[in-house]
C-alpha cells in the first residue's frame, strides 16, 4: 500500500474526498492561500483540527493509504481504536458473491452486528463532530443498513465500522425525504453524510431528521464506490 503523507500531498487527499480548497480553507478558519502552507505543518493540533474537518481519522492525515486494501476481519477487528471482541468476524464470513444465499447471509452479519452494538452503547447513540449533535440508533437504522448495505461487500464491511463512521462522517447535502418511502415518512428531511473507511475507501451515511422532535437517526450506510462499480456494470 502507497502512504501519501499530509504535508506531502494534502490536494489529493482534498480531491480524493471531494472537498474544494475553499470549504477546507472555510472550515479551518484560514484564508485560501494559506492552504498550501498549512499541508506543510507539522503541528499536531493543526493537523487534529485538520481531522476533524475532514472527517478521517488523526492517523491518516500522518499516514495517508492512497489505495487502501480489503482489512481482514477477525476477532480482534479494530474499529476507529475499539475492538469489538464480541463479535467474532473473519474475511471468510462476508460473502463476495451475488446470490440471494450471499446477500442473506451479509444481513445476519449487519443484524448481528448491530445488536451487539447496541449492548455496548445502550444509550443508542455516538456524538458527531461536525454535526455537534448525537446521531441515534433506530430500529430503521439496522433495516435499512441491513437491506442496503447487504448488496455488496464493501458495504458489509463499511458498517462494521460503525463508530468512526457516526463520529467523524461531515456533511454534504440536506435534502428533502422522501414521502412516497415508508422508512422515510417519519423524517423532515435527509442529511448525506461521507466519510473515508479504512480498506474500503468513501461511505455514504443517510441521517434522518425526525418530523416529531428532531432527532437525528442514522439511516443507511453503503460504500459509494461499490454503488459506482454495481450501476456500471
Amino acid at each position: 500500500m502507497n502512504q501519501i503523507y499530509f504535508e506531502a500531498k494534502g490536494e489529493a487527499l482534498l480531491a480524493r474526498i471531494g472537498m474544494s480548497k475553499s470549504e477546507f480553507a472555510r472550515r479551518m478558519g484560514i484564508r485560501k492561500q494559506n492552504v498550501k502552507a498549512l499541508f506543510k505543518t507539522k503541528n499536531l493540533e493543526t493537523i487534529y483540527k485538520a481531522s476533524e474537518v475532514l472527517g478521517v481519522p488523526f492517523t491518516m492525515l500522518i499516514g495517508y493509504i492512497e489505495e487502501p486494501d480489503p482489512i481482514p476481519l477477525d476477532a480482534q477487528f479494530v474499529d476507529d481504536g475499539v475492538t469489538h471482541n464480541d463479535v467474532v468476524i473473519s474475511e471468510e464470513d462476508i460473502p463476495t458473491g451475488n446470490s440471494t444465499e450471499d446477500r442473506r447471509r451479509r444481513q445476519d452479519i449487519i443484524y448481528s452486528f448491530y445488536d451487539n452494538w447496541k449492548l455496548r452503547n445502550p444509550d443508542q447513540k455516538k456524538y458527531n463532530i461536525a454535526l455537534k449533535e448525537d446521531i441515534n440508533i433506530r430500529s430503521v437504522s439496522l433495516d435499512e443498513t441491513a437491506w442496503q448495505a447487504s448488496v455488496t461487500y464493501l458495504s458489509t464491511l463499511a458498517v462494521l465500522q460503525l463508530d468512526a463512521i457516526l463520529t467523524n462522517a461531515w456533511l454534504v447535502k440536506d435534502v428533502p425525504s422522501k414521502q412516497n418511502s415508508k422508512n422515510q415518512r417519519s423524517f423532515e428531511r435527509m442529511l448525506i453524510m461521507e466519510y473515508i473507511c479504512t480498506g474500503v475507501g468513501r461511505v455514504k451515511m443517510t441521517v434522518g431528521v425526525r418530523r416529531k422532535d428532531k432527532m437525528k437517526v442514522q439511516y443507511c450506510i453503503t460504500a459509494i464506490e461499490a454503488k459506482k462499480t454495481k450501476q456500471e456494470a
